[in-house]
């Protein structure tokens, strides 16, 4: 999933300063798509552009409906962001959380993050139209942020769950690219001790180099080795 296939809806907005804002930080952030419901009529005034710096191409492209339900299709999914859960709202997913659980939808839906205006938030019949509502720990925050706080808040921590997610994966191919090293090392030593290449006295000393060797050699090349030891045998 690519950020910029995240579009970024914002519902209710009044000020064009604070559009400029999240603008701003939407290019930072590598986020491309905006979409405005229902906004304020000046939203595209020389304030939000000034604003705006680099993302003056964010508000240009931005897209305008009158209605939250105008983008909501069987392919979307919207994740509306709020502080306030009650009864009659959902049990929200944890901001932290959030990644992980989107990581697992297919890569053909269009993930939608809304956010409310800057007087009271989205709306509870807005929040029914999304499919998920998504909050920060109160523990953390317990009170309300303002939009482009949120917004910023909300685009870091899903970035860096990414790229935490990406470095977990590393680590693990990392691991098993060594222990697939050390399986190739235990076959080479066998086999050159079966040969009689080598015997207890020399061993250390030529592994050693065996040792260096191997590990300069890429994933490829060690399944290919092992591929011809395994014929050897």
């Amino acid at each position: 999933m690519k950020f910029k296939d995240i579009e970024i809806v914002i519902a209710d907005l009044k000020y064009p300063m604070n559009l400029g804002n999240l603008a701003r930080t939407m290019s930072c952030s590598g986020f491309k798509e905006l979409t405005l419901v229902r906004p304020c009529k000046d939203w595209n005034s020389l304030e939000s552009v000034k604003f705006a710096l680099f993302g003056k191409d964010i508000l240009s492209s931005a897209k305008v409906v009158n209605d939250l339900n105008d983008i909501k299709d069987k392919d979307s999914v919207l994740f509306g962001f709020s502080r306030r859960i009650g009864k009659k709202r959902s049990y929200p997913i944890m901001l932290s959380d959030l990644w992980e659980f989107i990581s697992k939808f297919d890569n053909n839906k269009d993930i939608k993050f809304v956010f409310g205006g800057e007087s009271a938030g989205l709306t509870t019949e807005d929040l029914t139209i999304c499919d998920h509502i998504v909050t920060i720990d109160p523990d953390i925050i317990n009170n309300s942020l303002s939009l482009p706080i949120a917004v910023a808040m909300v685009l870091y921590e899903f970035k860096r769950s990414h790229a935490l997610s990406g470095k977990k994966g590393q680590e693990k191919a990392s691991r098993l690219d060594e222990g697939q090293s050390g399986v190739l090392y235990d076959n080479v030593r066998e086999l050159l001790k079966k040969d009689k290449f080598i015997d207890n006295r020399d061993s250390r000393r030529v592994m050693a180099k065996i040792k260096n060797i191997i590990n300069k050699l890429s994933t490829n090349e060690i399944r290919l080795l092992h591929s011809i030891l395994k014929r050897e045998k």
